[in-house]
């Protein structure tokens, strides 16, 4: 028989289990609720960039070249937006110096135009989610507008080959190019890269610029004429760079660049098989060879160990290089 003492003890100990058990239904019954009201997809952990703003935009012709280009400004984390001939002479003047025999530059600056080009048709983002087309470092191809040594002689390469394009195997694809190592004219051709110290024998021999570019992007090349757009560049033409962004700090540029044969030749990658598609044509008829200056062997030998360095610094890294 229970005493009046027990009996005492005992009921408080009953209401507060009660309350214990009231708490904790509430309790389940608050987290089903929000359960089925906040869809399961929204629970899901996002990382910053996934809430992305649609797709980049990007250049949609391989017919005619972009009027503009995005310029990533590594050091300062800046996006500019580049008139596309100035880009591409202001490159020209860092990567391909007017000192190398006029049909090297002229190759060059095909290749410099069409590796900015490819990747104007397929921009990228930085880490915190803004667009752009290139990096203005060693990561794509070197614009240094306050270092760059523009001469006639790049500007008449431009209005030359601006009207050229190059489809390989049907496809409009990336021009790399960078140092190369010394040989004959075309020893060190792989089909994707364009070799400036070979590329100036060829040159030395007597070859023009189309001659040179079927040789390194062959075989199975269509030099395409027409549709370059815009006129001539005259020498005193200028850009004022819109900044599209400012503060951020940049993403890392990834070096990885070919070293032509420009001052601290550093550029554009090799070109595995291009993304964008383009109807093969006709390759033109090829017009009669371009006026030649000869570099002779002891005029190279000549120049100083240091402007040599210059010249041919070679910053190519193997993960660009792989496999071509």
């Amino acid at each position: 028989m229970p005493t009046a003492n027990s009996a005492a003890s005992e009921q408080p100990i009953q209401r507060s289990m009660s309350r214990y058990r009231r708490l904790v239904l509430k309790a389940v019954g608050v987290v089903v609720g929000l359960a089925l009201l906040v869809p399961a997809q929204a629970m899901a952990p996002q990382s910053a960039n996934a809430a992305a703003s649609p797709a980049c935009n990007g250049w949609d012709s391989t017919s005619r070249p972009p009027d503009r280009i995005r310029v990533l400004r590594v050091r300062t984390g800046r996006i500019v937006s580049v008139e596309f001939r100035k880009y591409v002479i202001t490159v020209m003047g860092k990567e391909w110096p007017s000192y190398l025999p006029q049909a090297v530059v002229e190759a060059g600056a095909v290749a410099v135009k069409q590796y900015a080009w490819f990747h104007a048709m397929s921009p990228r983002r930085t880490n915190d989610g803004r667009c752009f087309d290139v990096r203005d470092s060693t990561g794509d191809q070197l614009y240094k507008p306050e270092l760059a040594r523009i001469r006639s002689d790049h500007y008449r390469a431009a209005d030359t080959t601006w009207g050229v394009h190059l489809i390989k195997d049907g496809r409009f694809f990336m021009t790399g190019y960078r140092r190369g190592n010394k040989g004959a004219c075309g020893s060190d051709a792989t089909g994707w890269k364009l070799f400036a110290r070979t590329a100036t024998r060829c040159a030395n021999n007597g070859k023009g610029y189309r001659e040179i570019l079927r040789i390194y992007y062959g075989p199975n090349l269509n030099l395409v004429s027409g549709g370059g757009g815009g006129g001539s560049v005259a020498a005193s033409s200028s850009d004022t760079e819109a900044a599209t962004s400012s503060s951020s700090s940049a993403s890392s540029a990834s070096s990885a660049s070919s070293a032509s044969s420009a001052s601290s030749a550093s550029s554009a990658g090799q070109g595995a098989a291009a993304e964008s598609q383009a109807t093969p044509v006709a390759v033109p008829v090829e017009a009669p060879a371009e006026p030649v200056v000869a570099v002779t062997a002891s005029q190279l030998e000549t120049i100083s160990i240091n402007a040599w360095r210059d010249l041919f610094v070679d910053t190519w890294t193997p993960s660009r290089d792989a496999g071509f």
